[in-house]
């Protein structure tokens, strides 16, 4: 009987120890709009380093600017990711300091962030965007973002 009962407390220890382990090693998967937020801080980022290089006297600055780029896309889309042309300018168009989630609408593998940027100065403008993102292998990766105003809604990756 003995036997019995300490050959079941060293099963039970051992898949405690298992269950931990695993639960430890687990990734936590970022929510739609955690990476929609930090998102916002990258593309921030992002903009203020290629227009201040766009501002120096740099033969090879569109070839770090377009890299950067490349590494922010890559950083939240798949690598097959095809986006367009790089712009920027003076005042980023994403702004954790003027941009904010107003809806999350998730339905299994499909995710839509949305979030309205208002501008700190000049309160009237303000624009509607929508981040959508495809669960991949239990990791949502950002398909695209559009400009959405009354007359439809415009890629702008």
């Amino acid at each position: 009987m003995k036997k019995v009962v300490i050959i079941l407390l060293v099963l039970v220890f051992y898949n405690c120890i298992g269950t931990k382990t695993k639960e430890s090693t687990e990734v936590k998967v970022k929510s739609p709009i955690l990476l929609t937020k930090e998102f916002i801080v990258d593309y921030k980022q992002w903009n203020d380093f290629a227009y201040k290089l766009n501002e120096e006297d740099d033969d090879g600055a569109d070839k770090k600017i377009e890299k950067a780029y490349h590494d922010l896309i890559l950083k939240y889309c798949s690598p097959d990711k095809k986006y367009q042309g790089v712009t920027f300018g003076s005042d980023a168009d994403h702004c954790g300091e003027q941009e904010r989630v107003i809806e999350e609408i998730i339905d299994d593998e499909v995710a839509i962030i949305k979030t309205r940027f208002k501008d700190k100065e000049f309160h009237y403008i303000q624009y509607d965007y929508e981040y959508r993102y495809i669960k991949t292998d239990e990791k949502w990766i950002l398909d695209e973002v559009y400009l959405v105003d009354d007359d439809g809604k415009y890629e702008e990756l």
